[in-house]
């Protein structure tokens, strides 16, 4: 039977005829070199589907056990931000107001954390000469606060935050065989996880939690396949705040303005 598309192979080595000779033997019996050739076409072509199906699949995320290497603390008190005053949004623009107001909220109780570590975390623990730097992990932000000068915006308010201490030394990072990314450390939903998206680091490290109140999410470290040397001379600073921010859902961050009865109580406190 003839065919419309055809390819001719040419070859000088009689290793190769021989061995053609010998495969080329079709199912009724008879030899024909072609159909064997055509053979092997048709499963590299086979191979090739498979493996761009295979690509266009998610592939799953590996889990690693958790990071517990880390020392939570809680930092508490008042803070006092300067916010607009609602002139500079009238009408229908609250919600931009108390944006930007929590924006500075937060920026105000990061200064306070910061403030605390300076305080109470100046040993690093190992040491001097052994380069290291520290993460400050926000997993947990509430804050309470009324406006107390309308004209000027500024606002007052008590605050609690539960953070987690991660010391990264040279050793620290030896020790984790240099595959854990520790700079790119962020909050992933587990449902994120679950579909493995392309923004889904392929291997994640958990950062271990002594409460759980959050079911939606945590905070992860991402795992490289290779090992990534100790930043040393590019350490953006000795302290890095990472976590919570004021995107953040209510299991993690709770912004409330007081009520009028709060307001009263609290301004009224010596």
């Amino acid at each position: 039977m003839a065919y419309k598309y055809k390819a001719t192979m040419y070859y000088s080595d009689e290793e190769t005829e021989a061995f053609l000779r010998d495969k080329a033997v079709k199912s009724n019996g008879k030899k024909s070199a072609s159909h064997y050739l055509y053979s092997l076409v048709t499963k590299e072509r086979e191979n090739l589907m498979a493996n761009n199906d295979i690509k266009g699949k998610h592939v799953p995320v590996q889990l690693f056990p958790e990071y517990v290497n880390s020392r939570e603390f809680s930092v508490n008190g008042s803070v006092d931000f300067i916010g607009l005053p609602e002139v500079y949004f009238p009408n229908n623009g609250e919600s931009s107001l108390i944006r930007q107001n929590h924006k500075s909220l937060m920026e105000t109780i990061d200064d306070k954390i910061l403030e605390h570590v300076a305080n109470h975390f100046s040993n690093h623990g190992h040491e001097v000469n052994d380069k290291s730097f520290r993460i400050v992990l926000k997993t947990y932000v509430a804050c309470y606060y009324c406006n107390t000068s309308t004209a000027t915006g500024l606002y007052s308010g008590t605050f609690t935050a539960t953070c987690r201490m991660i010391t990264v030394s040279r050793s620290e990072w030896d020790k984790c065989g240099g595959v854990l990314d520790f700079e790119n450390l962020r909050y992933i939903k587990y449902e994120a996880v679950a579909q493995a998206g392309r923004r889904i680091p392929r291997g994640l490290c958990k950062v271990a939690e002594s409460s759980r109140t959050d079911t939606t999410g945590a905070f992860f470290i991402p795992v490289l396949t290779l090992p990534k040397k100790f930043p040393e001379k590019t350490l953006p600073e000795s302290v890095i705040i990472k976590g919570v921010d004021i995107s953040f859902s209510k299991e993690r961050l709770k912004f409330k303005a007081m009520n009028e009865s709060q307001k009263k109580r609290y301004l009224l406190k010596p």
